[in-house]
């Protein structure tokens, strides 16, 4: 699923440097393109998700990108300008320098905020990931924080429950990521609300 800049921000382990909350909320939020890896998980329902309480979820009636998380997924790189690339081009990047890229997952992290936290599996940055994320990184593209935190997110959790759920796993386990996903805004002037999808198969 594609987040808005502010969900994608919620997710990060920085606050934003220089800058005041006044000056966040006058402004209007950019509207930037992301590439993403889906995970192939079977189990990502049954297993992986049923370990979050009920309770604990945090939910928004009006927003449906909250509580648990429907597709397991990394973020590679978000921040493109749309305006200034053909989505032709970020396509033809990803099948002609991308292919599935197998992860192990060793523990589980939490980013805590003051309006939620987030669980989360830790991903490792291998030469892989990084050279794809170096790639993307060429395009135009707008970057709020110097690290770069892969990881894939679990649920959105009431501020101060995230805690428990950290941990390191007694039996780490691998995650095949085949998909490649670029997700943008084809009409950002006259239809802000409206995210493009476009999907391609790694496995080759």
């Amino acid at each position: 699923m594609f987040k808005s800049f502010k969900n994608w921000l919620n997710e990060r382990e920085e606050p934003r440097q220089g800058r005041g909350f006044n000056d966040i909320e006058e402004e209007e939020e950019p509207l930037y393109g992301c590439i993403m890896m889906n995970a192939d998980i079977n189990d990502w329902t049954e297993f992986h998700l049923s370990g979050i309480d009920e309770e604990d979820l945090y939910e928004k009636n009006s927003d449906d990108s909250y509580g648990l998380e429907e597709t397991p997924h990394l973020t590679v790189l978000y921040g493109i300008h749309e305006d200034e690339i053909d989505p032709k081009i970020v396509e033809q990047l990803i099948r002609e320098n991308m292919k599935y890229m197998i992860l192990e997952v060793s523990s589980i992290g939490v980013f805590e905020g003051e309006e939620y936290d987030v669980v989360k599996y830790d991903l490792p940055l291998t030469r892989q990931l990084q050279r794809y994320r170096d790639l993307f990184l060429k395009l135009p593209n707008t970057q709020d924080f110097t690290d770069y935190n892969p990881h894939m997110t679990i649920a959105y959790v009431k501020p101060g429950k995230g805690e428990k759920y950290g941990r390191e796993l007694s039996e780490p386990f691998k995650v095949r990521f085949n998909k490649a996903v670029y997700s943008y805004h084809p009409d950002p002037d006259n239809n802000p609300d409206e995210t493009k999808t476009k999907i391609i198969s790694l496995e080759k």
